[in-house]
């Protein structure tokens, strides 16, 4: 008997299984109803949604706070004079995407982090978490001051290939270097963040996004519009409240860090830990996922580019139809004349001021863009968190060998993500304009912006599934898979579609939003199919 198990243990899985049945003959159940399989597929588990919402509520919290960061910079914009506000909520929307191409790749460290802290903590093993920490705090600072430095001298020529708007130049320059100055405080507060996720305690950063908001507020007012010695600096003014909210936020990170309940079981800040082959790891966990994120932001200054050049036709298409240049084509040539002669070099003779009035038209439909986005990143944002959490949970059951429950954790955050954004992806297609009236007084950008916002809108459900699955497998180590998609869908997808339906096609602005809809729900299948494939499941981090 004992002989003849021992052959059988050596049989394949499919041939053991076969024996069995045989042995044991088991009824094949008769398959449920359509209409069961459908309410199955459609409904939540309770007890899993419970503990998605309750590690996935703080970081929710904290995310769409951190986030609304840049809103509260661009609703103190908004109220500007109209000669600052338009132009510089443009300014504000070409230089983000160049701040997170910076910061956004570095801070990818954050997702490493958490990943190698969650799958020891899965596994019982408290102080190589704390170990995963304090060589992460390492990698931070040293990246971060590599690219402050690198994201100084880049921001003016990034700034000149995506807009020739001397107004957005001007405001935007200033803006995106002093934020690029606050990388160092963004990135060690993702790190933390990412080892204070690992252990589920989601409500650290919860509270430091908080207060960092709130400082933010108060910062923007006395700085934008001045107060008492403090002079009005406008959308600089803008810049040096972010700067000084982040390391805010990472203060309070480090103090936390400080409490007994967390340094005495992890055991981090000690030297002796620290491990170059360790960093290594987080390095290599991390820079798929910070390429992604690059490829995502890379994406978006391009979207961004192509939106300024609608900016720029609209100018062409005023000149062209101007009855100053229409009926006398002569002046074309005699203002030619007098700006390369020697005589009027220098002079106010060599300023054609019709064309410089008609081109100091406000980027009404790059701000347009710009508040659509904002909008929609509030959604994404709390997309993520969901993400987040399921991450720290898919992490965690791999660690505790529980793949099962792993997938499980993923596809209920799904459901419950696609629910509540499917929710108010409708309310927004209803009243579109009174969420733009936050942003902006400019009728003019609330009209042009309002069709995208209702596209967007409706994709909400396909934008939650994409980003949430997105960060479980980020969380299941799976990170060049999304590099790659990103990749793939900007280099291929996002961009060239955009200037093909926008310029090309002469679709103008909708066309703009007709590429992002082929981009998300590309994005949506292309993660869905990954997670359900499965083979993340034999990932080890």
């Amino acid at each position: 008997m004992q002989a003849s198990k021992s052959r059988q243990a050596h049989f394949p899985l499919h041939l053991r299984k076969r024996l069995l049945s045989r042995a044991h003959p088991i009824t094949t159940p008769r398959p449920q109803p359509f209409t069961a399989r459908v309410k199955m597929a459609l409904s939540v588990d309770l007890k899993r949604a419970k503990t998605i919402l309750v590690l996935g509520g703080p970081i929710v919290i904290a995310m769409f706070t951190q986030t609304f960061i840049n809103v509260v910079d661009t609703i103190f914009v908004g109220k500007l004079d109209p000669s600052y506000a338009t132009p510089g909520q443009a300014a504000l929307g070409f230089s983000l995407p160049i701040l997170w191409s910076l910061a956004g790749f570095l801070a990818a460290i954050g997702i490493g982090t958490q990943a190698m802290t969650a799958r020891r903590i899965g596994s019982q093993k408290p102080e190589e978490a704390g170990v995963v920490l304090t060589n992460s705090i390492v990698v931070a600072i040293v990246g971060s001051l590599i690219f402050t430095v690198l994201g100084w001298f880049i921001v003016p020529p990034f700034f000149e290939f995506l807009t020739r708007n001397q107004n957005v130049l001007n405001l935007g320059i200033p803006y995106a270097q002093i934020r690029v100055l606050g990388i160092l405080g963004m990135v060690l507060t993702t790190s933390y963040k990412g080892f204070f996720d690992g252990i589920g305690s989601t409500r650290v950063h919860m509270y430091a996004a908080l207060v960092m908001n709130a400082a933010n507020i108060g910062l923007n007012y006395i700085f934008i519009f001045g107060w008492g010695p403090i002079p009005a600096m406008y959308v600089t003014g803008a810049a040096v409240a972010s700067l000084l909210s982040t390391f805010i936020g990472l203060v309070m990170m480090v103090v936390w860090s400080l409490r007994g309940k967390y340094r005495k079981p992890h055991r981090y800040y000690r030297p002796r830990t620290l491990n170059p082959k360790l960093m290594w790891e987080i390095v290599k966990l991390s820079v798929p996922s910070g390429a992604a994120q690059l490829f995502v932001m890379s994406g978006v200054l391009m979207f961004l580019k192509i939106i300024g050049m609608l900016d720029e036709t609209a100018v062409e298409q005023t000149l062209r139809v101007s009855d100053f240049y229409a009926a006398l084509p002569e002046w074309m040539q005699w203002q030619e004349a007098i700006r390369t002669a020697t005589a009027t070099t220098g002079t106010l003779f060599v300023t054609d001021w019709n064309f410089a009035l008609i081109s100091g038209r406000p980027p009404v439909y790059t701000t347009a863009a710009k508040l659509v986005i904002d909008l929609l990143s509030i959604g994404f944002v709390m997309c993520i968190a969901f993400g987040t959490a399921t991450a720290t949970l898919v992490s965690k059951s791999m660690g505790e060998k529980r793949f099962d429950l792993a997938e499980a954790y993923g596809w209920d955050s799904v459901k419950i993500g696609s629910y509540f954004f499917g929710a108010i992806g409708l309310i927004i297609i209803l009243q579109p304009a009174f969420f733009l009236d936050l942003l902006t007084d400019d009728p003019q950008v609330i009209n042009a912006a309002i069709p995208g916002l209702r596209i967007m809108a409706a994709l909400e459900i396909f934008i939650a599934m994409a980003l949430i699955l997105t960060q479980a497998l980020f969380g299941a180590g799976n990170t060049r898979f999304v590099m790659w998609i990103e990749l793939i869908l900007h280099g291929l997808c996002l961009a060239p579609l955009t200037y093909l339906f926008g310029v090309v096609l002469d679709f103008g602005f909708l066309g703009v939003w007709l590429s992002a809809t082929i981009y998300v729900m590309a994005l949506a299948v292309a993660m869905a199919w990954k997670f359900w494939e499965g083979s993340w499941k034999e990932i080890e981090v």
